[in-house]
């Protein structure tokens, strides 16, 4: 059976909190790949590497991507959040590290790698220090096939000057780019999104003196097309609202012509972990994945309270076997979270399925993955095709017809 193996790295804030330094001391031994992709470990002018096009490179990877380098820089970037300080400075002392006055967590946690990567690892498995990536999905109003989204200069122009309207309508300044990665074996471009956000002032201390600094924080978001099922998948770090419909009207509107191409309509169900029970799980058919489990239900009751009731379990429907109990046939079940097992993987990774269209990853490159096996398994309400659509629309006016 083929393998997939998931070789994205789409976390361009995550290379920016490193020190140039300790990066390129870490990229070294891939240095002959990323010559072959036509980037080099220099220093540029202004004191930095060139992000975005290193970024491109892990992005757009290929079957000579080291899979090696992608694991090391999640394992880094999943260490090298600010409540994680602590520990890894604990960790740098107890091989004698020095640690500078300067040391962001992210330089502790490469500068612990490039010393000890199995410490830094053990660390990791231990904390599990994952937050996860929420993608909300909008399918088109009728399904339709175009071919791979691979925008050219002029349009990806014109995209990012609408969008520096709105950005800066918004308060987020003007300097938005889209980086297109067109991915064959997946039937999906993924886009890059990057762009500022309002002005942030924070306090400082330097040289032991009180001050503060005031800058346009930068982020990234994640919009990915997908092909065969025409809809498009939204990851924006701030979860705006406003921010997401502006997405999908730029994208409807460039695309398709229309700006509502993609309305929020329900994507997931649930039902087939009432219908099917543990069977809704299996994932044999799916390469890359070895096990699900459902580890967590959420039911909502009726009424003005918001009434809910959540169920957790190393394996729930082991729970229930065991217990001899019947799925719960009460209340509405609205999210359900599943421990996946991919290959090669050290440990499972948490999937959590909120309807009507909301999915959290651990990592949000694992979405495709997991997107095949949700449609296999019945958790993805099918749109109509163009065809049903006509179909739907004659037999409506038929009964109209009629009825007058």
């Amino acid at each position: 059976m083929s393998t997939y193996n998931l070789r994205r790295f789409a976390q361009p804030d995550a290379l920016k909190n490193i020190k140039p330094e300790s990066l390129i001391a870490f990229l070294k031994p891939h240095e002959s790949y990323l010559s072959e992709r036509n980037f080099t470990l220099a220093i540029n002018g202004s004191g930095e590497l060139e992000y975005e096009a290193l970024a491109a490179i892990l992005m757009d990877s290929n079957e000579k991507t080291p899979i090696p380098m992608i694991d090391a820089l999640y394992c880094i970037q999943e260490m090298s959040s600010d409540d994680q300080f602590d520990n890894l400075h604990e960790l740098a002392g107890s091989v004698n590290l020095t640690v500078e006055a300067d040391c962001t967590p992210a330089d502790l946690a490469i500068a612990i790698w490039l010393h000890d990567q199995e410490l830094l690892k053990r660390s990791h498995a231990e904390v599990l220090a994952f937050t996860p990536k929420s993608f909300m999905y909008f399918q088109a109003k009728k399904k339709s096939k175009k071919k791979l989204l691979n925008p050219n200069v002029e349009k990806r122009q014109s995209m990012e000057k609408e969008m520096d309207e709105w950005f800066q309508q918004n308060k987020r300044g003007i300097g938005s780019r889209i980086f297109a990665f067109p991915v064959q074996e997946e039937n999906k471009t993924y886009f890059l999104i990057r762009h500022g956000m309002p002005f942030k002032r924070e306090g400082k201390i330097e040289e032991g003196k009180s001050g503060s600094i005031f800058y346009r924080p930068e982020f990234h978001d994640v919009v990915i097309y997908d092909n065969e099922n025409d809809e498009l998948a939204i990851f924006n770090k701030s979860q705006a609202k406003k921010e997401r419909n502006m997405y999908l009207g730029l994208f409807g509107s460039h695309f398709f012509s229309d700006t509502d191409h993609f309305p929020n309509d329900d994507k997931y169900t649930l039902a087939p972990l009432i219908d099917k029970g543990a069977d809704a799980l299996a994932c044999a058919d799916i390469p890359g994945m070895e096990d699900v489990k459902l580890t967590e239900i959420q039911l909502q009751f009726r009424g003005p309270l918001n009434d809910r009731q959540t169920y957790r379990s190393k394996d729930f429907f082991a729970s229930l076997a065991g217990r001899n109990r019947a799925f719960p046939n009460y209340g509405e079940l609205v999210s359900a979270s599943f421990a996946v097992k991919f290959e090669k993987a050290d440990r499972p990774r948490t999937v959590k399925i909120r309807t009507p269209n909301i999915a959290n990853f651990d990592r949000k490159e694992d979405s495709h993955l997991i997107e095949t096996w949700l449609r296999k398994r019945g958790f993805v309400i099918e749109q109509e095709t163009d065809e049903e659509h006509e179909h739907t629309a004659t037999a409506h006016h038929a009964i109209e017809a009629a009825m007058a």
